[in-house]
């Protein structure tokens, strides 16, 4: 029993670490302007859809990829309800995992000659999508903007925002590189396109 103990608080005292240390080793700089596309990775969409379309606004995009099984017609609504036209939006309805959202769009990417790509997800899975959509073509320049809770100091970041997604996302990027072989750089540094 006193093992049992040991090892629960161990985790607890082990989750609490990784919550905290998420918002100084998950989220991903912006560091680009602009790019040939925006790519709204699915789940946690409308926020996602959101930003994208403010973006869209402020920057110079050929177009919008909108691409996850699911919340795509969401994310679709949202894009043309705050003003980005509907020609501009290609759907990538088939993906269910990042891994496929990287593989179905490089395509896309490529048989439209676009060279650089702003990946639009969460704070917390920028990282990981960067470097799924860097191994699926690596040829094109992605960077990322991120959904983040405002007025967070980074400590606090993993618990504003959906902790339980913050914790798995370590999982995933253990399972990225088992699985998949893309390796995702954790560090405290921002990561900006490749040189």
């Amino acid at each position: 029993m006193r093992g049992l103990i040991y090892v629960s608080t161990a985790a607890c005292l082990f989750a609490a670490a990784a919550i905290t240390g998420a918002g100084y080793v998950l989220p991903v700089k912006d560091v680009s302007q602009s790019a040939d596309a925006l790519v709204v990775l699915g789940g946690f969409g409308v926020p996602r859809a959101e930003l994208a379309a403010s973006l869209f606004a402020r920057g110079a995009y050929a177009r919008v990829v909108v691409t996850g099984a699911g919340d795509g017609d969401a994310m679709r609504d949202t894009l043309t309800a705050r003003g980005v036209p509907e020609r501009s939006i290609v759907m990538e309805p088939n993906s269910r995992t990042t891994q496929e959202n990287a593989i179905n769009v490089a395509a896309i990417l490529r048989a439209q000659g676009l060279r650089s790509a702003k990946l639009v997800t969460h704070w917390f899975h920028a990282r990981r999508a960067i470097a799924a959509f860097r191994a699926a073509a690596p040829e094109v320049a992605f960077t990322a903007a991120s959904v983040t809770p405002e007025g967070s100091p980074r400590w606090r970041l993993g618990w504003s925002s959906e902790p339980q997604a913050t914790l798995s996302e370590y999982v995933k990027i253990v399972w990225y590189a088992i699985a998949h072989g893309v390796f995702v750089r954790l560090t405290a540094e921002p990561l900006g396109p490749p040189a």
